[in-house]
């Protein structure tokens, strides 16, 4: 097993494909950039739903404000109580059906100093 301090986008990447699971990228303003097949099946969104989109669109509408200050605050700071371990949060289908999932989410900064995001998933009410 890896340690936290070893989780890189490229982990994660390698990760996805070993397990085949949901995974989802984002800006550091919070955009989706990147959603993989899988993610689509479990999930049900499209490109065309989520790119370009707030990744609020996939969280509970009661988490979204608490999100996107966590995002804020991160840009501030640089300093994150979620990422490199596992967390347990629904997320939203594109049906508005909720699947609880185990997000794992890593941040990297990108080379012009930007930072992006990046996270599996994994559908824990047998929705894999």
């Amino acid at each position: 097993m890896q340690t936290s301090e070893s989780w890189t986008l490229e982990s994660i990447r390698r990760l996805r494909e070993q397990w085949d699971l949901p995974f989802v990228k984002a800006n550091a303003d919070g955009m989706v950039t990147e959603i993989n097949q899988r993610f689509r099946d479990v999930y049900g969104w499209t490109d065309e739903d989520l790119l370009g989109q707030s990744l609020g669109l996939i969280l509970p509408p009661s988490f979204r404000d608490s999100h996107h200050a966590g995002f804020a605050r991160f840009k501030l700071t640089e300093v994150s109580k979620v990422l490199n371990h596992p967390l347990t949060l629904a997320t939203f289908c594109s049906d508005g059906r909720s699947i609880d999932s185990e997000h794992f989410i890593v941040a990297e900064r990108n080379s012009d100093g930007t930072w992006c995001f990046a996270a599996t998933l994994r559908p824990l009410d047998g929705s894999s």
